[in-house]
């Protein structure tokens, strides 16, 4: 870090505790003035636990926060910290800053390490290589706002006018929503004292104190980590969120950024307290824009849809495939995925056999279909090609596939484990895992039969996967429609145990929305990524209630976000780890 602090020059000292990152000091609500964790005193807001003297209000009626779910027996996820994605940090900046400020924003990306980004937002430190980035960013957004102060004006009008009690109202109010909670009055003065070194050493330009206090404020753990802690609820290690850490926790989860003043102002009032409250402000979150950017961000993550502008293609096999249409292929799954959410508010599990898709120019051509008549035109699916749903649109079948062959294993694992969360064994150790090879005169069906039923080792997993894959045989490595395989007729049929018999595609898909597995698994991967957590037989009752509610609905996915908000498995914490 030395390197780093010279560039502040004589203000090195003072920003030493906003910079040293690697120490993660954590002055956060819940944590500075209860040390042992058995208090119930938040530091933030000096009040007691956010509902009743016993943390969780177990009224009978519903209209606490429990709203008859108290009885449940879970063990939630651990309490703690994680750190704000990269899109969530520059959704926050934009927030709290507008749009030039995020413009400058650049912070380090954040590794995929597994299915979700939020369990690595758990999981992994920061390197010394992030931790200059952040700054970096910090400094750039600083910079940004020294040229122009329109954003951070919005919450606090006196940038324009200057004047020495600026500073702290910066420290106040900014810090309070990019903190997520009240800046306790000793951080004020930090902040405080960061602006006035940094005014002195540009021989006295107010806006070089604002500069250097908001990119403290954006360099602070506070603002790069959520915390969730809680406020013990007297039933062993489980916490229940503070009003801030519930409010933060929501917003998150529904529009991807930190929560705005009116959230805020919100949880301090006391208006995250009941069942009734939680519902209607889950249902005005859903009703932003930033929702459908959310639901789009988790399902470009879920079916990997964000990996396409990375995936080459061989372009003499496949001359077509560019940036311009993978991006095309992107945007179609998510404008169906949104159509039934927000549009149709129909039952989610119709994105598996949906007999619509939307098509622009590029799609058009690669479906063989005539041009639409609009840029995205919502149009009936090729059905005489066997498609159906998400599983036969070219975006699924373009990832899962290697450049120059399709890869019906990789097809398979993806509908057994993201789409009906049966987990699949890996390959033994020594296992490489190459292109297939099919020889002439032979299709890639017959070849991956002949080699992956050769070893007892590898057919038992290879029988619930290549199968499955199989069934879309009849798409080539970028979704176009084709008749033969190297010159052979295409066999799209199939039975695998536990899914059953089908003849082409679009029967697997009609097979995937009616397994019972397929909606438990859309709750579980909900869960998953909204936690960071992997569930186990702790959180088993609650999960159980969420199935049942979602099936309740008619598979209502927009119901089911708002269920979750209302579950104990998201309000409550365990010990914090």
């Amino acid at each position: 870090m030395k390197r780093s602090l010279r560039r502040f020059g004589p203000l090195a000292p003072t920003l030493c505790p906003v910079l040293c990152l690697v120490a993660l000091v954590l002055p956060a609500a819940g944590c500075k003035d209860d040390p042992e964790g058995d208090g119930g005193t938040d530091s933030a807001t000096g009040t007691g636990g956010s509902v009743g003297e016993e943390g969780v209000d177990e009224t009978a009626d519903g209209t606490g926060t429990s709203g008859g779910l108290e009885e449940l027996d879970v063990t939630p996820a651990p309490g703690g910290m994680r750190r704000l994605t990269p899109t969530q940090y520059v959704r926050s900046v934009e927030v709290i800053l507008g749009e030039a400020a995020a413009a400058a924003a650049n912070p380090p990306p954040m590794p995929q390490l597994g299915h979700f980004d939020s369990q690595t937002a758990v999981d992994e430190p920061l390197t010394p290589v992030d931790i200059e980035t952040y700054e970096s960013s910090s400094m750039a957004i600083g910079n940004a706002i020294m040229n122009d102060p329109s954003g951070l004006a919005v919450v606090a009008p006196c940038v324009n006018l200057g004047g020495d009690d600026c500073y702290e109202l910066v420290a106040r109010d900014l810090g309070r929503l990019a903190w997520r909670r009240p800046v306790l009055d000793e951080e004020v003065t930090t902040l405080v004292a960061i602006a006035n070194a940094a005014r002195e050493w540009g021989e006295g330009d107010f806006m070089s104190g604002i500069k250097y206090e908001v990119a403290a404020i954006l360099q602070s753990p506070n603002f790069l980590y959520v915390v969730e802690v809680g406020q013990p609820t007297g039933e062993g290690d489980v916490r229940e969120l503070d009003p801030y850490e519930l409010a933060s926790r929501m917003s998150f989860f529904f529009v991807g950024h930190t929560p705005d003043a009116d959230l805020l102002d919100l949880a301090e009032a006391g208006g995250l307290s009941t069942n009734g409250q939680l519902e209607n402000v889950a249902y005005d979150l859903l009703e932003r824009p930033e929702a459908r950017a959310r639901l789009a961000e988790f399902y470009d993550e879920l079916y990997r849809l964000r990996d396409l502008q990375t995936k080459g293609k061989d372009a003499v096999l496949f001359p077509t495939f560019s940036s311009e249409l993978a991006a095309a292929m992107r945007q179609e799954t998510l404008l169906l995925i949104q159509n039934v959410v927000f549009e149709e508010e129909a039952n989610f599990l119709s994105i598996f056999d949906a007999s619509y898709t939307f098509v622009n120019d590029d799609l058009a051509q690669l479906y063989g279909m005539d041009p639409p008549a609009y840029p995205w035109q919502l149009v009936p699916m090729p059905v005489e090609q066997g498609r159906a749903g998400i599983l036969t649109q070219p975006a699924f079948l373009t990832v899962f596939s290697h450049p120059d062959i399709n890869s019906p294993t990789r097809r398979g694992l993806f509908v057994q484990e993201t789409l009906l969360c049966n987990e699949i064994q890996p390959p033994p150790p020594g296992v490489m895992a190459n292109a297939p090879t099919p020889a002439e005169g032979q299709t890639l069906r017959q070849w991956l039969e002949q080699v992956h039923n050769a070893e007892d080792s590898c057919a038992g997993c290879h029988s619930l996967m290549d199968p499955v894959g199989f069934a879309f045989e009849r798409f080539s490595p970028i979704g176009a429609f084709r008749q033969l395989d190297n010159g052979l007729p295409i066999d799209s049929s199939g039975e695998v145990a536990g899914v059953g018999t089908f003849g082409s595609a679009a029967d697997l898909a009609t097979l995937v929305r009616n397994d019972p597995r397929t909606p438990i698994c859309v709750v579980r991967n909900l869960y998953r990524s909204t936690l960071g957590h992997e569930e186990g037989p702790d959180q088993f009752d609650g999960l159980m209630v969420l199935d049942e509610s979602f099936a309740s609905t008619n598979f209502d996915y927009k119901a089911l976000m708002v269920e979750l908000t209302k579950n104990p498995l998201f309000r409550l914490v365990d010990a914090p780890k």
